[in-house]
């Protein structure tokens, strides 16, 4: 009897349809400047999809669009137009009302490099893509770029500054609403400029996923693991699957020294630096207690704090303006001012301590 039910369960399974993988769309048809990095970009985008457990389609057939969008997410190659010929465009009629409809409803678009020269009779193009494409200086020389601050799977595994060669965009009609993930700096490739240029960003386009990098110029560069991590993370966070570090639960007892206040070291205290051992962390959280004469002294923040007092009272100080702070009372200060805190009364002084980091730690 158990046998026969194990067999028949074995052939329920099999008899089962698959899961089919989500699809993502490699779209690279080119009717402007076509990059020869194109069949290099598609072949390396079909491995970072097939490791991801997704099923790419590549196509440079506009006739995709005339279905229904039913892509996890679309990547467009180097999609270039040209810019003198409206006739090169192959976004027209309902086309343009399928993408929006898809791109605003939630899908996913990670658009590499020369995406953003393309479908210059579109405005609503421009805007997803978040810029167009305005010039670029001679040549591919190397660059010294930087990540953002922030986490995001684009970057998260990136270092902080590398250097590479590409083709370095500049870009017009920028939109006020882009993540930047990624800058460089124009003196690095000889240029005078010492602002730094956007070089790849991320943002919402009504409920849709949109990624762009302007690197991807050069087909060496799809062998480079650096930018095969940002493609690929940008795929994770465009099909959606790019998710939120674990939580960490921290025993507070475990943080707990007996060590002099920082800044001046004004007396003595107990500390609990509760975040110090989070990685991946983009602010600060801590506990401390003042015994009584003991002070935080004053210094300079370059970053916004909150102080919170939990008991006893003190005198907060910011840039020679002092409040007496008590039990239930929260202070927020501002990055450039001159602050410090004072114990006060009979009571130690208790309070959190609260504030962001210029970038996350490793």
């Amino acid at each position: 009897m158990i046998r026969r039910v194990v067999v028949a369960v074995v052939a329920l399974l099999c008899a089962m349809p698959a899961v089919a993988a989500p699809r993502v769309l490699l779209f690279h048809r080119a009717t402007g400047f076509v990059h020869d990095s194109i069949p290099t970009a598609v072949a390396a985008l079909d491995r970072l999809a097939r490791e991801r457990g997704l099923e790419p389609v590549a196509s440079d057939d506009p006739a995709v669009f005339d279905k229904p969008i039913d892509y996890a997410a679309i990547v467009l190659v180097s999609t270039t137009t040209d810019p003198k010929r409206a006739e090169s465009e192959w976004f027209i009629g309902p086309r343009r009302d399928a993408l929006q409809r898809y791109v605003e409803g939630g899908g996913g678009v990670v658009a590499i490099h020369a995406a953003a020269d393309s479908h210059y009779n579109w405005p609503w193009y421009a805007k997803m893509i978040g810029g167009r494409f305005a010039q670029h200086p001679p040549g591919v020389p190397e660059a010294e770029v930087t990540r953002a601050a922030q986490r995001h799977p684009a970057i998260d595994t990136l270092p902080d500054r590398f250097r590479i060669p590409d083709e370095w965009y500049g870009f017009r009609d920028l939109s006020t609403d882009l993540d930047s993930l990624l800058t460089f700096d124009p003196q690095s490739i000889g240029a005078s400029d010492v602002n730094p240029k956007p070089l790849a960003w991320a943002h919402r386009v009504g409920q849709g996923r949109v990624f762009y990098t302007g690197l991807g110029h050069r087909k060496e560069n799809w062998a480079d693991p650096r930018l095969l991590a940002h493609v690929g993370g940008a795929l994770d966070w465009a099909t959606g699957r790019g998710r939120a570090p674990a939580m960490v639960v921290i025993d507070e007892a475990s943080t707990r020294v007996r060590e002099a206040p920082p800044h001046g070291a004004i007396g003595t205290g107990t500390a609990w630096r509760i975040t110090d051992r989070v990685p991946g962390r983009t602010m600060e959280f801590r506990r401390r207690t003042l015994d009584k004469g003991a002070a935080i002294g004053p210094h300079r923040i370059d970053h916004d704090e909150v102080y919170q007092v939990v008991t006893g009272e003190g005198d907060v100080t910011s840039d020679g303006v002092t409040r007496r702070v008590a039990a239930g009372t929260t202070v927020y200060l501002y990055s450039g001012a001159l602050v410090g805190i004072t114990q006060r009364g009979a009571k130690p002084l208790a309070l959190v301590v609260a504030y962001p980091l210029a970038r996350p730690v490793r």
